[in-house]
């Protein structure tokens, strides 16, 4: 548990990431940096869910929301008995739901159901490539 806790805070460290100014601040001149960026908190991400389905814990799931033609997407920070603590990840073109801003509260059964769907579709379609 420890470790997917420690994956979590390593994924929301990324959201620093200031795509416009990013290379001036790191120092960068490589034109792949937000790609890159973008690869590692996808590897995260898949590495969170892995540690969380063995661990039998919606802790680590992502939220998704629907925004044009991506998501805003969220990360279960806390599990509490009747509801979870979801943060915002700032991923691809980093749209934030307007109802949870940056860090909200969900409902915990309407996280449950969220995470059972994404499960469904993943066995559905497989892996993400």
């Amino acid at each position: 548990m420890e470790t997917l806790k420690a994956k979590i805070k390593e994924l929301l460290a990324l959201n620093d990431v200031d795509v416009k100014h990013d290379f001036a601040l790191r120092g960068t001149t490589d034109p792949l940096y937000w790609e890159n960026v973008m690869k590692r908190q996808d590897e995260l991400m898949s590495e969170i869910n892995e540690l969380a389905r063995k661990n039998c814990t919606i802790l680590g799931r992502e939220i998704k929301f629907q925004m044009a033609d991506s998501y805003a997407v969220y990360v279960i920070t806390k599990v509490n008995k009747k509801s979870v603590q979801v943060s915002w990840i700032n991923w691809c073109d980093g749209w934030v739901d307007d109802r949870l801003g940056r860090q909200g509260t969900l409902d915990i059964n309407y996280a449950m159901q969220q995470v059972r769907r994404e499960d469904a579709l993943q066995q559905l379609f497989g892996q993400k490539k």
